[in-house]
């Protein structure tokens, strides 16, 4: 067969494949929206229709590298070496894509339900987490043992429906004439530019028309907008951010350009270290008194939605609203947590340095110098002993070491504790709070300080909440439309009146024996829980922010108020430091009039929450980039500015 007709027969076969894997995605997108169409609300068909329509544009980037690496190995080679195994290759390449693909389709369905998310950023940050763990939920709660083998299963079959098609009929063109040849030969290849410009920009001819992972958020449904990329797509995001977390992080600025960033922030650009440039002095004290201890509880998951008006009937957290309740309490409107996952937040405590896509705790200056800015620096500095509780093990994370190299006294965790029940991630948390309590009741002379992050709100929900009292039929009762009534669902609401209770009789005990303890009660993330229907960024993403105690007053905070997390550091400092004291922060604290607030991806300044994209103001933009590049120089560089 002459050269140009075995191009010809090969340039179908990559259009067949074009056009499976067009469909595939397609098919893909279909069932994902289907699966979770219960979280739709009424009205959305025509919202669908557009998410179609952009998945398919999206999608042509992601079939077209597929064809393109088909045509690398299979088609082109075959232009010099006739007899190159092109069908077979193709075959091998195409089929491999499938069950790759397959298997990407068949994890994105816990995925989305763990993170409202297709393949995210968390993907790089479970890297450091407790693998283990990990597999441990994903047998135990979201069904490994038979998702894998129908994955692998359903694969199969679509690798064989592929090489049928393959298989099937293509045209054969004999051109005599060299003139027509070559004329044939142009046309097709500017067909092929034409149409690789085409797939390349998504449905699109240039940049500014295109679909593309960065600009796919259209539609008002966070389902609709997930749904619009494809797996591949996905990824793609997942490496675009991780690139673009990298240049912001670069630390190969001047001392001067550090100065500029710091100045930007709040801080005097002339010190000589970030600790010192970020200095701050107690000049009116917030309580009357020194509390003997304060404790800081970071729940798992504990998420704001719960105390808001709407749900605040179902009565998941009695204990707390109590509080909420008392003369001896303030709180945030609502609070933007550290990050999407526990580590983030811990390293915010920590560190008391913004998100910038690092993980301190896996870097070497953190074991060498301590964070100024960080939550154990702070408190000792303020007279404080400090000790660490973690509902899990000291393995995860690093978490012992880390903390204990950065100004914490001590560290327990659930392998310290002697309890039954439990599972992969830690021990139950009136098991952890157990111990704490008998820790404060021994009375220890010197004032302490102390951080308890629990771990029983977190999959595989394994806690007989029944048992324990929870009403689950009064409440199946009671649910609004928002949220399911399966049986899974109500386990996991189950759990999150669990740490309610458990948090609520762990401060009445605690209270009773030591009246003039200070509580500030917050969680480590919100996102993880599964609404029937979609919900705002505020119900969806915020978490709580209580501080409780005796000597607490609702008149210290403004109504409405809003914070994040690094917040609670240099408002813990206002309140229990004496007069002249000072102390490290790169944010102000909840009593200072600190205007707009943000976390990894979200950003507020009201009653309503943003996403940080390209339309948030350049001012912001400015201090978000400025307060990342300030976390990278610390946090690799050190704390001289030099």
């Amino acid at each position: 067969m002459e050269k140009f007709s075995l191009f010809f027969k090969n340039l179908q076969q990559e259009m067949k494949l074009f056009l499976f894997f067009t469909v595939l995605f397609m098919l893909f997108r279909i069932a994902f929206i289907g699966i979770y169409s219960y979280q739709l609300g009424d009205g959305s068909y025509s919202e669908i229709v557009l998410c179609l329509w952009y998945g398919l544009r999206l999608s042509f980037k992601t079939t077209g590298m597929i064809v393109l690496i088909s045509a690398v190995f299979a088609t082109l080679p075959q232009l010099f070496f006739i007899k190159w195994p092109s069908d077979l290759l193709r075959k091998v390449i195409s089929s491999s894509v499938v069950l790759l693909f397959t298997l990407l389709f068949f994890a994105r369905i816990p995925y989305y339900k763990i993170f409202n998310s297709g393949f995210n950023i968390m993907l790089i940050n479970g890297m450091y987490d407790d693998i283990s763990a990990i597999v441990d939920t994903a047998v135990n709660e979201y069904q490994l043992l038979w998702r894998l083998p129908a994955a692998i299963i359903c694969g199969i079959i679509l690798a064989w429906i592929l090489c049928k098609f393959l298989d099937t009929r293509t045209y054969v063109i004999k051109v005599a004439s060299k003139t027509r040849r070559w004329l044939y030969s142009l046309g097709i290849i500017i067909f092929l530019t034409i149409f690789w410009i085409f797939v390349r920009f998504g449905g699109a001819f240039s940049y500014t028309k295109s679909v593309n992972c960065e600009n796919a958020e259209r539609l008002k449904s966070n389902l609709l907008n997930e749904a619009i990329l494809d797996d591949g797509q996905a990824l793609y995001r997942v490496k675009s951010i991780t690139e673009r977390i990298k240049k912001i992080n670069n630390v190969n600025i001047s001392a001067n350009v550090l100065r500029q960033k710091i100045e930007l922030l709040g801080g005097n650009p002339s010190a000589d270290s970030i600790d010192d440039a970020f200095k701050k002095v107690v000049t009116i004290p917030k309580l009357q008194e020194q509390p003997d201890n304060v404790v800081l509880i970071v729940g798992e998951s504990h998420a704001l939605w719960p105390f808001l008006p709407e749900y605040e009937n179902l009565g998941l957290v009695p204990k707390e609203l109590k509080f909420l309740n008392s003369p001896n309490c303030f709180k945030t409107d609502f609070m933007l947590a550290q990050g999407t996952g526990t580590m983030p937040t811990i390293n915010g405590f920590v560190t008391g340095l913004a998100d910038a896509g690092i993980y301190p705790n896996s870097q070497p200056e953190s074991y060498k110098t301590k964070y100024g800015t960080g939550i154990g620096s702070v408190m000792k500095a303020l007279g404080y002993r400090t000790v660490f509780w973690y509902g899990g093990f000291e393995a995860w994370q690093d978490i012992k070491q880390f903390t204990l190299s950065q100004n914490f006294d001590e560290f327990y965790c659930a392998g310290d504790f002697q309890y039954e029940g439990g599972n992969s991630w830690g021990c139950p948390d009136e098991v952890l709070f157990k111990y704490v309590e008998k820790y404060i009741d021994k009375g220890k002379q010197e004032k302490t300080f102390h951080i308890i992050l629990t771990t029983s709100n977190h999959p595989p929900y394994n806690i007989d909440v029944v048992a324990k009292g929870f009403p689950k039929e009064e409440i199946k009762q009671k649910l609004p439309d928002t949220i399911g009534s399966d049986e899974e669902t109500l386990n996991e609401i189950g759990h999150i009146w669990y740490a309610d209770q458990s948090i609520g009789d762990f401060i009445e005990n605690v209270e009773a024996d030591k009246p003039d303890t200070l509580f500030v009660i917050t969680g480590d993330h919100a996102e993880r829980f599964n609404f029937a229907k979609e919900v705002d960024l505020k119900t969806l993403s915020a978490v709580p922010c209580i501080f409780y105690g005796k000597n607490v007053s609702k008149d210290l905070l403004a109504e409405n108020k809003v914070g994040c997390h690094l917040q609670i550091i240099p408002t813990l400092a206002e309140m229990v430091g004496k007069k002249g004291d000072t102390y490290s922060s790169i944010d102000s604290s909840l009593f200072d009039d600190n205007g707009t607030v943000f976390n990894h991806y979200l950003w507020t300044n009201d009653e309503q929450i943003y996403k940080i994209n390209k339309k948030i103001p350049e001012a912001l933009s400015n201090k978000i980039k400025a307060a990342r590049q300030l976390t990278a120089w610390r946090v690799l560089k050190g704390d001289k500015i030099q």
